[in-house]
């Protein structure tokens, strides 16, 4: 019964895993051209501390840091975890990966609002 749960569980997380990879990495390029723009086009000081905190304030860059943050952190762990459940050791112990890197993410996103917050 187990072995049927996992094989069920992975027709159905694998195509979404896929999909949301695919969907964060479009989020990432918009993202990221929407940070170039901002930092290295729209004035020669954006890039001053003082300019930097000042966007930091404002609660719509605050909420285009915070997605980037959320779309970079999640496609960088499910990346990796990608890559090591295509390794043997990742195939045998699947479900130990998963939490793994999911607390992971979790950690260093949380880490991340922590550290946009004390700014």
């Amino acid at each position: 019964m187990d072995e049927l749960e996992g094989m069920h569980t992975r027709r159905v997380l694998e195509p979404a895993a896929w999909i949301l990879q695919m969907v964060s990495g479009l989020l990432l390029a918009a993202l990221i051209a929407i940070h170039l723009y901002v930092t290295h086009f729209s004035t020669h000081d954006a890039l001053a501390y003082e300019n930097v905190v000042e966007r930091f304030r404002d609660a719509g860059f605050k909420a285009i840091y915070t997605l980037l943050l959320l779309a970079v952190t999640f496609h960088a762990f499910n990346g990796v975890r990608a890559i090591v459940l295509d390794t043997d050791f990742g195939a045998k112990n699947r479900r130990a990966v998963n939490w793994l890197l999911m607390l992971l993410f979790v950690a260093a996103f949380a880490y991340g609002i922590l550290l946009m917050s004390s700014v």
